[in-house]
């Protein structure tokens, strides 16, 4: 959606609340990312001083579609509106919460993970409200965490952390990495913890998400792992780029010598990320022949950028970049014998040296 059309509908939604309330906040990300001076793709606002049956026909006459009725949230294009809340710890899981109406903006921002996504921006007077100094934080690259026994009440903000790190180019706070370290993970679907790696995965500092992997003990917790600092080093200078999704995982992988299906069980990724780290590693030397064999499998162009752009200018000028290997005589009788045969019959070509 174009940013003028995001604004557009804001003010459209102005005028639809202005005879209601005064008190409608834009809160959590947006914000922020309003001060890194990224422009917003979606907006969440939180509507004061409406009772929740008044909410609800106003949010039927605006067109909203309800998205759990028990937390008062409605969508309506870009926007995700909502009542004010607060959440109290139940019983075990995401799920385990009691959800309560509030109309104290700061008591209501303190359910917020961390002080960078607690901000509100009055949509009416465009005041910020900050009570626990996220814009400072902000302005020092630092995630903190706002309340421990809160924080500690949804272990996945941990792996928010994480993946935060690797987006935005932050340092996790002391205090809230001393805490994250103390929380277990086990009650976590793989959906919720696959659901951070992947934005982690497509972040721009993913060597950022890779330290906070490590530091926050994810590594430990979900994958049973632990690094030296010769490790740690020679990986974050591969993670200083990002080109595909799967790149974190693959070089995670071969590296630390884990089983792919290992790896899968743990997260239960998409299909297309299951296929990318299932890819062979390129060996020290790479001949015509062994590319020959592994185009039969597959297109090479995600085999090579996987491996730091390999052999780039020989598969594409072969035809293997974006197409499979195909031979040119197959024996019905015995195909795999005569693929191997037509395979081995070029003259052996050196493409890369080890």
């Amino acid at each position: 959606m174009r940013s003028e059309d995001l604004y557009k509908d804001l003010e459209f939604l102005k005028k639809f609340f202005a005879p209601y309330t005064k008190r409608v906040y834009i809160v959590g990300g947006a914000v922020r990312d309003e001060i890194l001076g990224k422009t917003p793709k979606e907006f969440d606002l939180e509507v004061y001083d409406i009772k929740p049956l008044e909410f609800d026909k106003l949010m039927q006459k605006l067109g909203a579609k309800g998205v759990g009725k028990s937390f008062f949230v409605y969508k309506w294009k870009n926007f995700d509106i909502a009542l004010p809340r607060i959440e109290i710890k139940t019983s075990p899981g995401h799920r385990g919460f009691e959800v309560n109406l509030i109309q104290n903006e700061k008591e209501a921002s303190s359910r917020r993970d961390f002080t960078m996504n607690a901000l509100m921006k009055n949509i009416f007077s465009g005041k910020i409200l900050d009570f626990w100094g996220g814009i400072e934080d902000i302005k020092n690259k630092t995630i903190r965490h706002i309340n421990d026994e809160k924080f500690k009440e949804d272990s996945l903000r941990v792996l928010r952390a994480m993946q935060f790190a690797a987006r935005l180019k932050f340092k996790v706070a002391f205090e809230t990495v001393k805490l994250c370290q103390e929380i277990e993970l086990n009650d976590l679907s793989k959906e919720r913890i696959y659901g951070e790696f992947e934005k982690m995965f497509n972040s721009k500092f993913l060597y950022y998400g890779f330290y906070y992997f490590i530091i926050l003990k994810i590594a430990k917790k979900l994958f049973n792992l632990d690094f030296s600092k010769k490790e740690f080093f020679h990986l974050a200078k591969i993670y200083k780029s990002n080109p595909l999704e799967g790149y974190f995982l693959y070089h995670l992988l071969y590296y630390k010598h884990l089983n792919n299906k290992f790896i899968i069980k743990q997260l239960n990724p998409p299909n297309k990320l299951k296929r990318e780290i299932k890819i062979k590693k390129c060996p020290k030397t790479v001949t015509n022949r062994f590319l020959y064999a592994l185009a039969l499998k597959y297109p090479l162009n995600t085999f090579s950028i996987l491996n730091f752009n390999c052999c780039e200018k020989w598969l594409k000028k072969e035809n293997l970049w974006n197409k499979k290997y195909k031979p040119k005589n197959i024996n019905p009788d015995n195909p795999r014998f005569s693929i191997l045969n037509e395979i081995r019959s070029y003259d052996k070509i050196i493409i890369k040296k080890g």
